[in-house]
């Protein structure tokens, strides 16, 4: 139906569509058909013609009974990707993309304009830890270099397989993962009646603090609140150096991702056009559109990096020198601290350890000039160099507000070059990575080049002559001569069959006539196929829903009553005095000879049989005579 939609926009109508909806919904069923039991297979060679005409492409798969068991592939722009950004790595399993069931395993990271990009994608038939450690080495062997930093959530398989086979990377766990299940943990009257929840989030989300501090604080928390043998708290604390921030912060880029959330948003972009009934060849097209939509996003924030003009909000030096080197979205982000060291931060005390090397107290304030915090940062006067308390050139790979401060007094112009981070740079991907040659999946056959030219050609020519009524009329009759010649030297005498097979041919990439040498998988059942519910927690079923807010008492005109329970549409009153008022004229009318007297007599007795009715009239309610 999209594509449908889409020729009804481009063609100017439905009726310069060739086809209706229903023969383009027919035409994807006969496409699942047309695959059939040839679809791993012609998955496969897909892949096989990509590893012979692209450069370093890699793939590699296991088959289990003659049946596709596992399958990971990367190409050359996804390895120049991970070269530059792929020091923090992270991965998720996602579901429902394919009609076996297959877990689908893209690799996501972080480049140098703060987007998504995709290093590598996997299909598993189960996530077992021996199908988990097969696409991590696939992985480590297309890449050869292991990331500093991995994140994944709390699978049990993950946890095994990630340092089976990333020796020398850190593993953490998703840190939204584990407060999301604080509510559930914790007994609901504790949840709601102490302030437990922002005093732990306070705590494990504080990227400041050191080890030994946190510890600290979690007893002295769980202690305050008589949580000292909760047994989920206790297994989190014996685990945290896999989750909380305050043991990650030696680590370089430790900040850049502490949840996998990019990695699930990057899953939902691949969902948006795969369903769960596409074949695997359906599937991979799906893949590479959106893996050309990933990179051609990336190409726009290049092209607007180069093209556009300083716009400096201070007088100091140092600001153009980091417009210069970082990309747009990195320099908004030093922008901002180099402003709040030049407003927001002073220098409380200096002292020299050295000849050449000071220590300052730097404070912190906040827009309302209140204090915050205070740094220290230790400055060398011959190098330049500094490091600051709040390390956040380690965490995130730039100078924070505090040596920027200092910098400014000390009238540095530029940004030392030990702290310009490479993943940062403008030139951190080479240029070639931009190019339209690089696209993912294109097809570089003669004839698919070529066809994919024309529409290019003749756009252009009727973009130019637009207005143009003489050239409009030639270019029309140039292509009708050319239709006549090129159907009197091959006329459409094909079947309808005959013509859709070959066009599944040429949407497939292979002939119908390919021998079957690895047969589709089985369906599988995984823990995301959605056919189990979640098992309730001990909070969960403890924590009852909040009472519903009461009503306000309104005035409601036609009765003239204060209530809560009806409006003037389902009034009992309102509803009486209609039935009264219809009952009275039709007595009015009917009787012969009254007079308007004697109709409001009548509707006065029909007042006194219904008593509910005798407070809206209380001066007709001594009527006794008809």
């Amino acid at each position: 139906m999209r594509a449908y939609r889409c020729l009804v926009a481009l063609k100017g109508g439905h009726h310069n569509v060739n086809g209706t909806p229903v023969d383009f919904k027919n035409f994807s069923h006969q496409l699942r058909i047309f695959i059939g039991e040839r679809d791993t297979q012609v998955f496969l060679e897909r892949l096989r013609e990509r590893f012979d005409n692209l450069p370093n492409f890699y793939f590699d798969y296991t088959v289990s009974n003659g049946k596709l068991s596992s399958v990971f592939w990367a190409d050359e722009i996804s390895k120049l990707n991970y070269k530059a950004f792929g020091d923090v790595l992270t991965f998720d399993a996602t579901y429902s993309t394919n009609r076996y069931k297959m877990v689908f395993v893209p690799f996501t990271g972080v480049d140098h304009h703060f987007q998504c990009v995709t290093f590598g994608a996997g299909l598993i038939s189960t996530e077992s830890i021996k199908s988990n450690v097969w696409l991590l080495k696939a992985f480590l062997k297309a890449h050869s270099t292991q990331p500093t930093l991995v994140l994944s959530d709390q699978d049990p398989s993950m946890l095994q397989a990630v340092p089976m086979v990333f020796t020398e990377s850190r593993h953490r766990l998703c840190m939204w993962h584990i407060m999301k299940k604080l509510p559930s943990k914790i007994s609901a009257e504790l949840f709601d009646n102490t302030d437990v929840w922002a005093c732990i989030h306070r705590l494990v989300w504080n990227v400041y603090i050191k080890p030994e501090t946190f510890e600290s604080c979690w007893h002295d928390l769980l202690e305050t609140f008589g949580l000292q043998d909760h047994t989920w708290l206790n297994d989190m604390y014996n685990i945290k150096h896999l989750w909380v921030p305050a043991y990650f912060r030696e680590l370089p880029m430790c900040c850049l991702m502490k949840t996998i959330s990019r990695c699930e948003s990057s899953n939902a972009a691949f969902n948006v056009n795969s369903t769960s009934a596409n074949t695997l060849v359906q599937f991979m097209m799906c893949f590479e559109n959106r893996v050309d939509s990933q990179r051609y996003r990336q190409r726009v924030s290049e092209y607007k990096t180069s093209s556009t003009v300083f716009k400096g909000n201070t007088d100091l030096a140092i600001e153009q020198h980091a417009f210069a080197i970082y990309t747009n979205a990195v320099f908004m982000q030093v922008q901002k601290e180099i402003i709040k060291g030049k407003f927001l931060c002073y220098i409380t005390n200096q002292t020299e350890s050295s000849n050449t090397t000071l220590l300052l107290d730097v404070t912190h304030l906040d827009k309302r000039n209140n204090i915050t915090n205070v740094y220290q940062v230790t400055y060398n006067t011959v190098d330049h160099s500094a490091s600051c308390s709040c390390k956040n050139f380690t965490r995130i790979g730039y100078l924070c507000r505090h040596v920027f401060c200092v910098y400014r007094l000390k009238n540095v112009a530029k940004i030392p070059p030990q702290y310009i981070n490479d993943r940062w740079r403008r030139d951190a991907l080479p240029k070639e990575v931009f190019s339209l040659s690089s696209r993912y999946g294109v097809n570089a056959h003669a004839p698919s080049v070529m066809r994919n030219e024309i529409p290019d050609l003749v756009t252009e020519c009727v973009d130019v002559a637009r207005t143009d009524e003489d050239s409009l009329s030639k270019l029309v009759a140039q292509l009708r001569d050319f239709k006549i010649n090129v159907l009197s030297k091959q006329p459409l005498g094909t079947t309808q069959n005959e013509t859709n097979e070959c066009e599944m041919e040429e949407i497939v990439g292979q002939p119908i006539n390919i021998p079957v040498e690895v047969a589709n998988p089985d369906v599988v059942r995984n823990k995301g196929c959605g056919t189990h519910t979640c098992i309730s927690g001990p909070g969960e079923k403890a924590k009852t829903k909040p009472p519903k807010r009461p009503k306000q008492l309104r005035l409601r005109k036609r009765c003239g009553l204060y209530v809560d329970d009806h409006d003037s549409r389902n009034c009992v009153k309102v509803a009486a005095m209609k039935a009264a008022k219809a009952a009275a004229e039709q007595l009015r009318q009917t009787a012969t000879g009254a007079s308007p007297s004697d109709s409001n007599l009548s509707f006065c007795l029909l007042v006194l049989c219904n008593g509910r009715l005798s407070s809206f009239w209380p001066s007709y309610t001594h009527v006794i005579v008809f």
